[in-house]
């Protein structure tokens, strides 16, 4: 299936598991580089998850990659943790935080 950025974005509310996310309140930068670039920030609170484009004020996480790697993991052809350890996906805050949140998404 072959997605653009926007279209992920708006699938991320659907894809949210509320069930696996009690106790995550976290705001999330996502600033895309690439052929699709922009900025949108995820905020999870109290089991709902918003996205919105544009900056936030005080994200706790912010991760930065190129459209093209980012469409790469949607399609399962890239690993996040390996994004992250070949330096395709650049993370600012808790490291651990992030890994968790991938598990959020069904």
């Amino acid at each position: 299936m072959s997605h653009t950025i926007e279209s992920l974005l708006a699938m991320m509310p659907g894809a949210f598991q509320a069930d696996k996310a009690k106790g995550t309140n976290t705001v999330i930068q996502l600033n895309v580089t690439g052929a699709q670039a922009g900025q949108w920030n995820v905020v999870i609170k109290d089991g709902k998850l918003n996205v919105e484009k544009g900056t936030h004020a005080a994200p706790e996480l912010t991760i930065t990659a190129d459209t093209a790697d980012i469409l790469d993991v949607a399609n399962g052809k890239l690993d996040p943790t390996k994004a992250f350890m070949q330096g395709k996906a650049k993370v600012k805050g808790d490291l651990t935080e992030a890994v968790k949140l991938i598990q959020l998404f069904k």
